[in-house]
């Protein structure tokens, strides 16, 4: 996870594209996991997935754009080259089982995280090829020395093989340089706006009691929002108090866009002197939320009866416009559902 989120940190500090593969090979997989999965995306888009080994599993669309636009050829030939990388993976990961005097009675994990970018102006940005064992950094690839940096005393001898061959660290990098990059330009091609866009979040602050009933925690939410970076800042009466919150990874909501929290604990009385302060490329300018004491508890039990009674035919009606809305934002729904190159010696 600490390798993923330096990555993504690096490829958004501007506004650049990204064709990004992550991918894992398990020694004991349990019920429901794969020996090998691999997952690519551009930008924050899940476009192709495969699950399975060596011998078993096929790439799979996860967008209407890579689905329309590639025909069987370029999905039998993405399926053989997840295979082989199953294979190296499998290879591999026993290799470093052994480096480690480790057996087979637990499950091991190796991944592998690699890909490149395009700035703003369609150069070619800075790619990266790393590789992590059971959780914790192993090995990754110095681009500009063609050498390899290792974590541990391990990882050395994956290091000393790769190094003997003395082709594979220039192969990565022509991958990195060249071919990732003529793919993710094709990509970018199909994806067009569903890439490029930019959606607001929508954001709301709700407030639950704390468990001593002395201080309370203000949850700022924002979703609905594409790209995946976003900034949370919380202030009181003008302070900034951000590294008082407690921040949640942002997560996919399901719909192609994206969504987030950060809380933070306040005392009891106090709530509406916090703000919370979101940015997001999708905002002209950074949007300022305070939570909203709810007045509707104060009313009488005989109206709340009678509103009830008075919105059923709306709900009626309501639930017929939703259905349709449903199905008018699932056909519009285009924007959600390469060429990995994994050796191991």
């Amino acid at each position: 996870q600490h390798l993923t989120t330096i990555m993504i940190i690096i490829l958004r500090i501007v506004r650049s594209h990204s064709l990004r593969y992550f991918t894992t090979g398990v020694s004991r997989p349990g019920p429901g996991v794969s020996e090998f999965t691999s997952v690519g995306y551009v930008d924050d888009v899940q476009f192709v997935r495969f699950d399975g080994d060596g011998r078993r599993g096929r790439a799979e669309p996860r967008t209407p754009w890579i689905r329309d636009n590639e025909g069987r050829e370029y999905w039998d030939q993405e399926t053989e080259i997840f295979r082989s990388g199953a294979q190296n993976f499998h290879v591999g990961l026993q290799n470093i089982m052994g480096y480690y005097n480790q057996s087979e009675e637990r499950s091991h994990t190796v991944q592998g995280l690699y890909g490149c970018q395009l700035r703003e102006d369609n150069t070619p940005g800075e790619g990266f090829m790393q590789f992590g064992y059971d959780g914790r950094d192993y090995i990754a690839l110095d681009k500009a020395t063609l050498s390899w940096t290792v974590a541990d005393a391990g990882a050395l001898n994956t290091k000393s093989k790769w190094e003997a061959d003395g082709t594979i660290a220039e192969r990565y990098k022509a991958y990195l340089e060249d071919e990732c990059i003529e793919w993710l330009r094709r990509y970018m091609g199909f994806g067009g706006p569903c890439l490029t866009r930019a959606d607001p979040p929508k954001v709301d602050v709700i407030r639950h009691p704390g468990p001593d009933g002395e201080d309370v925690s203000l949850r700022c939410r924002a979703f609905g929002f594409y790209p995946a970076d976003i900034k949370f800042m919380w202030r009181r009466e003008g302070e900034d108090v951000s590294l008082q919150m407690e921040l949640v990874d942002t997560r996919p909501s399901g719909d192609g866009n994206f969504q987030k929290w950060a809380s933070v604990s306040v005392p009891r009385g106090e709530e509406l002197k916090y703000v919370c302060v979101v940015e997001h490329e999708g905002l002209a300018q950074p949007l300022a939320v305070k939570w909203v004491p709810d007045t509707s508890l104060s009313n009488k039990a005989t109206v709340g009866v009678m509103i009830v009674i008075l919105l059923i035919p709306v709900a009626v009606v309501g639930f017929v416009i939703w259905k349709r809305s449903g199905r008018r934002e699932e056909m519009e729904w285009s924007c959600e559902g390469g060429k990995g190159r994994e050796v191991w010696v």
